[in-house]
């Protein structure tokens, strides 16, 4: 069994359910006691794993993420499906800003729109007739035009899907999201392409 210091509780007991078939089985199911399976098949592995007594109710709440990320697997094999043979790229340094569509920032809005254009980076405006937010790498193209104003950054993840994006595509990866205590900014569907905007540090990286 692995030991490192290093490791969390959530990868400690993702590591022992996965190496273990029936775990994976009773998870599936949705029938398993959390409670009894952390504290009598779980926590010692993990203790071990990690080189430190554990919580029971930590390792419960890692197993109920894991659990529902099993649940959604086994209620969507459609959607499991497309998204193993879909495209997923990652882009980082995000920004985003948000601009008020006043007669006074007219210019700059307008400004903002031809550069993004002209350089060809990927970019999404949102706009709801007041207000304008606009997402595309930061430090080169939004903060040259709004000099002034404070860009948040994230990261973003497109998936591009081979034919039509699976119906409840983005509910299922809200939940899947959710589970694994991951908040989007932004879940955007345009086509057959889903935008995933989050934090920069929960983005996975490129391959």
């Amino acid at each position: 069994m692995l030991v490192s210091k290093g490791l969390s509780i959530q990868q400690a007991v993702r590591i022992i359910i996965e190496e273990n078939p029936l775990y994976v089985t009773l998870l599936s199911s949705g029938l398993v006691n959390l409670s009894a399976l952390a504290r009598g098949g779980i926590k010692p592995l993990v203790d071990s794993m990690i080189g430190k007594d554990t919580k029971v109710f930590t390792i419960v709440k890692a197993l109920e993420r894991i659990s529902m990320n099993y649940k959604l697997v086994n209620e969507y094999p459609d959607i499991i499906k497309a998204l193993s043979m879909a495209e997923i790229i990652t882009y980082s340094g995000m920004g985003e800003i948000e601009i008020a569509l006043t007669e006074e920032n007219k210019e700059k809005v307008f400004k903002l729109r031809d550069l993004l254009s002209a350089t060809k980076v990927h970019f999404i405006i949102l706009n709801d007739g007041n207000r304008m937010h606009v997402i595309a790498p930061p430090l080169m193209y939004i903060t040259s035009v709004c000099t002034e104003s404070k860009v948040d950054e994230y990261g973003m993840v497109r998936i591009m899907f081979a034919g039509k994006a699976p119906v409840g595509i983005v509910t299922f990866l809200v939940q899947v999201m959710k589970s694994n205590q991951i908040v989007a900014k932004h879940v955007l569907r345009y086509d057959n392409d889903i935008y995933i905007v989050v934090d920069r540090e929960k983005t996975p990286p490129s391959y």
